[in-house]
């Protein structure tokens, strides 16, 4: 019997049906099965601890690996059914990348007293791509099972060793360092620290419309001194600093209701194809075109590629096969002509089964369209990469434009404006279903001509004197997040969304408007990152070093740099480092960690002021040794910000004030509270409160989020499970507050059944 062994259990399905199940068994592993030490409740307390390995004499480090949560069942499971059949080949056919390598790896050491193991990988779910695969077996590619592994080692060591720096930048709550998160974190807060400098240029400008066009006063030339200049320091034309200047050209615009045009000036631009997409540009043009999330966007074209519709999405190729190759420009030349054709893509490696990645494409490129029993936004996502990969195998659009120039009287200044279409649409028609066809038709103008300007409205004057000023960069959207990631050489296909969720759950980062550093983020990327330094001078934690670092493990799964020695240059290299950063915050300012701890201290014991002195004073050595002595004295501390919200939460649920818990518990609570009195209150109060009696602040906030697509107020939406309001609503499993989300979430349901 052939075991062929997937991680996604989405997959199963679609390969079995091929290979039939005469002779073959599908079964998913869930992911990773194996992961260092992590949880002390349930790991060696020693291991879990431990962060930096030495190398074998045969090669890198050998710590104790132990079961994911899902691990062991799922390998087990795999055992008992090679364990029906005499004779067992196994085929890994784990995602066809690093990690994907080391699944195997992993797999191979729990299996391979069974049967055989073999090595097989597949870009793409279909009968053809996995036929070939099984046909055409390897081994494990030791390389990159030795580049994951130095990565794993790396990432522990630096996120366990550099934790409790951050946290000393970080008031109250933890904060955490890794070797991508924080020079990602680090874009994030130079972007706001950019926006926090920026001080803005007023500037003032005039727009006429017309039926075709939208045209400007040009105010000053470019050499003008008193041109208007942006931020960067360079001038537009269109845009004045004098009011009065502003004004008349409003006024004389507006009083001749016509544009008399004074030069027509001709161009063409060749306007060539984009490459097929990568992970990144995937997701950047999902979020653009679409609004959505990196997170739907690799849900959705994971659901794709599980089911066979399109290749392996984690990937930073925009290579096509030659298969695909062929198959694009067939596609291309029976539905639009030979004459759409470009010339072809370089030739790039073979389209054997084990071949490197491509980008991200349609297994089939002849299928226009997915079946409609297809999630709809998954048949939107499929449109876009098949449109996307057609036109990367087209001719080039050309766009004809007319420069115009235009007077009016009683104002010494032009109008400027350009009128563009496209008299070759080239590659452009392939995206005719998602943006409607191209403009082609051609504009005529002649010097001379008379332009009337379009009516005005009530809310759109014509023309419009327009007042701003200049705005800050705009804060990074997650998609915008990782083009940076990818430009800086940090990061990989495969982390790239896991990186941007990381530093969202771990509070590093916060929605609005864009990503905004919180204060944890700002402590950990001003406070603490700075302090790690390299022997050679260089920031550990900026772009560059990561970057050089991502470059060196790339050596090894290449199989050009031995991966022991790679393993303890950096781990050498960050323990001296953090070697100098632990010295560097002792020697330094009071850190907001030790300050927090100091003031709770004095907001619980006022007699301590005295001793405390300034704060801002102290040292960070100094700091410690004084909390240590409050500490030792027996002082008691105000409640940690956690311990209150929780203490809050309960009193609400049981309608009751601190006096009232403290009689009902039969404790005596001092005033200010303490963290010892607030935790004899939480332990009677957790005991006689049902939290489940109030919904919980995700509820609270899903409700909140589906009644708002239901085009419902929050009033409306409680009434559909007999409430007046949702702060009546009940919590737990059969609260009104979960039957209304599953009502909501039904409701949403039948309405996009209904759609399509």
């Amino acid at each position: 019997m052939n075991l062929l062994i997937v991680e996604s259990k989405a997959k199963i399905k679609t390969i079995q049906k091929v290979l039939g199940r005469a002779s073959w068994r599908v079964l998913p592993t869930g992911g990773h099965i194996e992961c260092l030490p992590n949880d002390r409740t349930k790991h060696d307390r020693k291991e879990v601890k431990k962060a930096d390995w030495a190398p074998t004499r045969d090669g890198l480090p050998q710590p104790p690996w132990v079961w994911e949560d899902r691990g062991e069942a799922a390998v087990r499971a795999i055992q008992a059914e090679a364990e029906k059949h005499d004779q067992v080949v196994f085929y890994l056919a784990t995602d066809p990348d690093r990690e994907g390598e080391r699944i195997a790896w992993h797999l191979e050491r729990h299996l391979r007293d069974l049967g055989r193991c073999h090595r097989v990988t597949f870009q793409e779910i279909t009968a053809r791509a996995i036929e070939r695969a099984v046909a055409h077996p390897g081994l494990i590619d030791q390389a990159l099972v030795d580049a994951a592994l130095v990565r794993v080692f790396v990432d522990r060591l630096i996120g366990w060793r550099s934790k409790n720096t951050a946290k000393a930048f970080v008031p109250r709550g933890t904060a955490s360092m890794g070797r991508v998160q924080t020079p990602t974190l680090g874009f994030v807060v130079e972007r706001e620290l950019e926006r926090e400098a920026h001080i803005p240029i007023p500037f003032f400008e005039v727009v006429a419309r017309t039926e075709q066009s939208s045209w400007r006063v040009r105010f000053h030339e470019p050499r003008d001194p008193a041109a208007w200049r942006g931020d960067d320091g360079k001038p537009n034309p269109q845009r004045t600093s004098d009011r009065g200047l502003a004004e008349g050209a409003d006024e004389a615009v507006r009083a001749a209701g016509a544009l008399t045009v004074t030069e027509v000036r001709p161009r063409q631009q060749t306007d060539p194809p984009r490459k097929p997409f990568e992970t990144q540009t995937l997701l950047r043009a999902a979020s653009s075109r679409f609004g959505w999330s990196m997170k739907k966007t690799n849900k959705l074209a994971s659901t794709l590629y599980e089911a066979g519709h399109i290749t392996y999405i984690r990937t930073d190729s925009t290579r096509l096969s030659d298969e695909a190759v062929a198959a694009g420009r067939a596609v291309v030349a029976e539905t639009w002509g030979d004459d759409a054709l470009g010339p072809p893509p370089e030739a790039g490696a073979g389209a054997g089964t084990q071949d490197a990645h491509e980008a991200v494409r349609p297994t089939q490129l002849a299928v226009v369209a997915l079946p409609s029993e297809v999630d709809p936004d998954a048949r939107k996502l499929y449109a876009l990469i098949r449109a996307r990969t057609l036109a990367a195998l087209m001719a080039p659009a050309r766009r004809a434009s007319l420069s115009l120039s235009a007077r009016v009287p009683d104002l010494d200044r032009p109008l400027r404006t350009t009128v563009s279409w496209f008299d070759v649409p080239g590659w452009r028609v392939a995206f005719a279903e998602l943006d409607g066809p191209p403009d082609t038709t051609a504009v005529s103008v002649s010097v001379g001509a008379e332009i009337t300007l379009s009516p005005s409205q009530p809310d759109a004057p014509n023309p419009l004197l327009r007042e701003d000023a200049t705005k800050p960069p705009p804060r990074y959207s997650p998609a915008a997040l990782v083009k940076q990631m990818k430009e800086s050489g940090i990061g990989r296909p495969s982390t790239y969304v896991s990186t941007v969720d990381k530093l969202a759950s771990r509070k590093l980062v916060e929605s609005d408007g864009g990503l905004k550093p919180t204060e944890a983020g700002r402590g950990v990327w001003l406070g603490a990152a700075p302090l790690f330094v390299a022997a050679s001078g260089e920031p550990i934690f900026e772009s560059d070093y990561t970057r050089r670092l991502e470059a060196s493990l790339d050596a090894v799964a290449r199989g050009e740099a031995a991966a022991p020695g790679v393993w303890v240059s950096l781990r050498d290299t960050f323990k001296a480092a953090l070697l100098e950063a632990q010295a560097a915050r002792k020697s330094g300012e009071l850190t907001p960690k030790t300050r927090g701890r100091l003031e709770d201290f004095l907001a619980a014991n006022t007699d301590l002021a005295a001793e405390a002195g300034d704060l801002a004073a102290l040292t960070e050595a100094e700091g410690l040794a004084m909390a240590a002595r409050f500490r030792q004295s027996g002082a008691a501390m105000r409640p940690s910000e956690a311990q209150q919200t929780y203490l809050d939460k309960l009193l609400t649920a049981g309608g009751l004030d601190v006096a009232e818990a403290a009689a009902a518990a039969g404790v005596e609570v001092s005033e200010p509270l303490s963290r010892a009195d607030a935790s004899a209150l939480i332990d009677h109060l957790r005991e006689n409160v049902d939290l489940a009696a109030t919904p919980s602040t995700k509820q609270l906030r899903m409700i909140r989020s589906l009644a708002k697509k239901a085009e419902l107020d929050e009033s409306s939406a409680a009434a559909l499970v007999g409430a007046s309001e949702l702060a009546v609503l009940t919590g737990g499993r059969g609260g009104t507050a979960s039957q209304l989300i599953d009502l909501l979430l039904a409701q949403s349901r039948a309405k996009r059944a209904a759609a399509t």
